[in-house]
């Protein structure tokens, strides 16, 4: 998994457009699946800022997915904005809408492309909240706004070993099953197998077969090798997740080394080209932290722009930290999400992204552990 434009785009807007009390919004087909967390915005003056998220029907917004209800401040040129985690699929048709706070003219940028579809509906922006279903929005044609959403983009195994089904079909939940190499598919006869995403036992142990009522397997749960895990008949089995203890741990939250991002570009007729992204609220909290970068390689104003919404994604990693040290876990690797509940250093349920793993065995002090390194997910 990683960051990554999953729907809009990051080309910036040659006009100027928006009016006061009134959405704004274009539909984009998702360039991958994966889940939205941050959304980008292209403004032409400071304001305060809503956005949001919605399904297509008949290409007009139709079913909120996840929405902004309180304003943003935005200023003038590229914002990056908190956003809700919302799952999207590639190739489908969404809606990013938002609507400012000015009381006059021109709020957003926008841009010409044939075949895009846009539009708006006039709202009142003071104490609105999005409408779980969209409905008085006037539909136009040739034009898209300046907007984007950033976020994990999912990436799905190559190979997967599907379980083989007898009589009632096997219900796959949260993902598919994935076997580990050697280990025997389950069979299910009579009444359905249930198998949560990513049931994965070690080599040598012997899978469980479910006679009559179904067996549960729940995320997380191995047996040690050579063990033989239960034949189920009559009633369900279930078998829960076993939480990791932390033996000892740090960690520090500080804001990114560069919230302004600016990159200089050349293009073919060696015409200087420009492109800049900003992360409003860190600038808002510490002040203006530049970084400035020149980059001939760079043919575009919208190459440059992607490139600096970049490097401030990066900077965004680097916003929590930590160290963690653990009894040994088989199942952790490298770049994997972990939530870690921490009550005496104050990180209750806290997500963090897994960079480095240390695996540390010190015969003669008798100890076996290993060492996590963390960053902001």
């Amino acid at each position: 998994m990683t960051t990554a434009l999953l729907l809009g785009t990051t080309t910036s807007g040659s006009s100027n457009g928006g009016s006061p009390n009134r959405i704004s919004g274009t539909q984009f087909i998702a360039l991958a699946t994966g889940k939205i967390s941050e959304f980008e915005i292209q403004v032409v003056v400071n304001c305060n800022v809503k956005c949001a998220l919605y399904s297509d029907s008949g290409d007009s917004p139709n079913t909120l997915l996840g929405g902004v209800d309180t304003g943003q401040a935005c200023n003038a040129g590229w914002n990056t904005m908190s956003f809700p985690e919302t799952s999207i699929v590639a190739g489908t048709k969404y809606w990013l809408l938002a609507i400012s706070d000015v009381s006059s003219g021109n709020w957003i940028k926008y841009g010409y492309d044939t075949g895009h579809h846009y539009g708006g509906k006039d709202q009142t922006y003071a104490g609105y909240n999005w409408d779980t279903t969209m409905s008085g929005f006037t539909v136009n044609h040739d034009l898209y706004h300046c907007l984007a959403g950033w976020g994990i983009l999912v990436l799905s195994p190559s190979v997967i070993i599907q379980p083989v089904s007898y009589g009632s079909p096997i219900v796959s939940v949260l993902g598919n099953i994935i076997n580990p190499q050697g280990i025997s598919i389950i069979v299910s006869c009579s009444t359905p197998s249930l198998f949560y995403l990513q049931t994965i036992s070690p080599s040598n142990v012997i899978q469980p077969v479910a006679i009559g009522t179904p067996w549960v397997g729940v995320l997380g749960f191995v047996k040690p090798q050579s063990t033989i895990q239960q034949i189920l008949v009559g009633r369900p089995t279930i078998l829960k997740y076993v939480w990791h203890v932390i033996l000892d741990g740090q960690y520090a939250t500080e804001t990114p080394h560069v919230n302004l991002a600016y990159i200089i570009g050349r293009d073919a007729g060696g015409n200087l080209v420009y492109g800049a992204a900003v992360d409003s609220i860190e600038l808002g909290l510490v002040g203006e932290r530049l970084d400035f970068q020149q980059e001939l390689a760079i043919p575009t104003d919208s190459q440059a722009a992607s490139m600096a919404s970049a490097i401030l994604s990066k900077m965004r990693l680097t916003k929590a930290s930590g160290i963690i040290l653990i009894p040994p876990n088989c199942g952790q690797e490298l770049f994997d999400v972990v939530q870690i509940s921490d009550s005496l250093a104050n990180q209750p349920a806290v997500k963090f992204r897994v960079v480095c793993i240390k695996l540390v065995f010190n015969q003669i002090a008798g100890t076996y552990y290993q060492i996590f390194k963390l960053v902001n997910t």
